[in-house]
């Protein structure tokens, strides 16, 4: 049976047509559902309910952010797709991560840092990274500044930080770090600024920072380091600052700066330092400014200063010095007459003899005014007769009546709260190191000669029994001379208007430029001289 030839052409319309239709309509899904892959979810936009994550942007718009802000409110575990959203923003240049109290973060996210090109700044805080991986910052060439501040980081591994160029500045600050070994820094040739302060450090290992030959500044205060070496820091050529505040050296040796010939500043304060070697210092020509306050000297080596002549600021504050010889000063003493010099000898135990004469000179020769007042300040302890108190039976009447002038000086010097104020109390302006001290009662410090009760207080001082005086109230023939060799220590003339070299304590001064520029000092030399003498004859 033959049908009709318009049936066969609408049997095939009605086959064909669904098929056709089905097929376009398949072929639209599809290109519906590429379109859709292919738009990045903008990280600086996310509308996801309960994101562990949420980033604050200076522009929303795609492509134009550059400072990222993100914080993390849940766990941010290393395979979550939303690490991909960073793709909407190829160009920040500054991205932060700070975790809130509930959020969990414990790993750097490297693989997303190395995709944003132009990557300049990444800060971390308030993380739980415990262990920073092998090259968990590497390769990132535009990187300039890493802070990692306050994440618990133990444990550096090494590698963790190599091959970036551009890389200047790492902060470690307030993390738990135990020891820094070799070769965590390694191929950052611009490296200028490293921070590790405020960590528990024990240990930094010899040539941990044999790579870093650009750096500058290097911080370690606030750690438990105790020894420290020439190898410490071999490699760092040109450091400029170095902070070693707030640890526990006891001894500084030979030579141990000697890798850092460039260095300017160091500042050793709060330390429990005993002994400075002789040749500590030797090669530091450029050392302008040396801090040494609050630690545990007792004596200096004559010349400890020999090796760093152009120092200009001193500050030996709150140590134990029995004395200060010209000796120890007299590699820098021309430098102290500049009006930006600072020398700094309060709050130790200076003993009242002719070791100090030098001092008198410095003090009316400078212009500087600060140092004046620094010098006016200082006191010492001026022994009665030069005896000593035997606290026994027999001497019970004299221990008694010195514990009566004792209570005494309590009762008169207690402030209104009942605490004791100390005569010589002060303040440290820790945001200024380079401030002289604040005195609490800065009256009476300007009269000294008024305050009858601290003048009049005996004290007893090592077995020894005398009274605490103000430096420049007592006259030069008060002042006894322990022996002929440490007089001669002391008494070599000086001014700022002579030429003069200075040698070691056994070499000899070198003459003047003329007769008429030892004047101003010949009568404190006849002076000294003449107690020099009187003393061999009494002893």
């Amino acid at each position: 049976m033959r049908f009709p030839a318009t049936h066969v052409a609408f049997f095939l319309i009605l086959v064909l047509v669904p098929s056709i239709l089905t097929t376009s309509s398949r072929s639209r899904s599809k290109k519906k559902t590429k379109d859709v892959k292919q738009k990045p979810v903008n990280i600086c936009d996310i509308e996801e309910q309960g994101s562990p994550m949420f980033c604050y942007c200076g522009s929303t718009q795609l492509g134009l952010a550059t400072d990222v802000n993100c914080w993390i409110f849940g766990a941010l575990e290393p395979d979550l797709p939303i690490w991909g959203y960073f793709n909407s923003q190829p160009d920040v240049r500054k991205l932060k991560f700070t975790v809130r109290p509930d959020g969990v973060f414990n790993h750097i996210p490297t693989t997303v840092l190395k995709q944003l090109k132009h990557l300049e700044v990444v800060m971390i805080q308030y993380a739980m990274l415990n262990v920073l991986a092998e090259r968990a910052f590497s390769d990132i060439p535009g990187l300039v500044e890493i802070n990692l501040s306050q994440n618990r980081i133990v444990n550096v591994s090494r590698h963790a930080f190599e091959k970036m160029n551009n890389l200047t500045h790492i902060n470690l600050d307030e993390n738990r770090i135990t020891e820094i070994n070799r070769d965590v820094f390694g191929s950052l040739p611009s490296l200028k600024m490293l921070f590790i302060n405020k960590n528990n450090l024990t240990v930094v290992h010899d040539q941990a920072f044999r790579h870093l030959t650009s750096l500058e500044e290097l911080e370690l205060s606030g750690n438990q380091i105790s020894v420290v070496t020439r190898d410490t820091f071999y490699g760092l050529k040109n450091l400029v600052r170095l902070d070693l505040r707030v640890n526990r050296l006891a001894m500084i040796g030979d030579k141990t700066f000697a890798e850092m010939p460039k260095l300017v500043e160091m500042d050793l304060d709060q330390n429990q330092i005993e002994y400075i070697s002789e040749k500590a210092l030797d090669g530091m020509t450029n050392l302008r400014k040396l801090r040494l306050s609050e630690n545990k000297l007792v004596t200096l080596e004559p010349d400890f200063l020999v090796g760093a002549p152009n120092i200009y600021l001193l500050d030996l504050r709150d140590n134990e010095l029995k004395t200060m010889t010209f000796d120890n000063i007299k590699p820098i003493v021309t430098n102290l007459y500049n009006d930006t010099s600072y020398f700094y000898l309060e709050g130790n135990k200076l003993n009242c003899d002719c070791r100090l004469a030098w001092i008198w000179g410095l003090r009316n020769e400078t212009n500087n005014t600060r140092l004046k007042e620094s010098l006016d300040e200082l006191t010492c302890f001026l022994e009665l007769n030069n005896s000593t108190v035997q606290v026994t039976d027999d001497a019970q009447t004299e221990s008694q009546a010195l514990t009566s002038e004792t209570a005494q000086y309590q009762e008169d010097y207690a402030s209104d709260d009942g605490t004791m104020v100390d005569d010589d109390e002060y303040l440290y302006r820790n945001d200024d190191p380079e401030d002289s001290y604040t005195y609490d009662d800065e009256e009476a410090i300007a009269d000294p000669s008024a305050n009858t009760n601290y003048q009049q207080t005996l004290q007893v001082v090592e077995g020894k029994t005398g009274y605490v005086r103000h430096l420049f109230q007592l006259n030069l023939e008060d002042l006894p001379c322990p022996d002929r060799q440490d007089l001669m220590a002391s008494e070599q003339p000086f001014s700022h208007r002579e030429q003069t070299l200075f040698g070691s304590s056994s070499g000899s001064m070198i003459s003047l430029s003329s007769a008429e520029n030892t004047v101003s000092f010949g009568r404190w030399t006849l002076v000294i001289v003449a107690l020099a003498n009187l003393a061999i004859l009494f002893t």
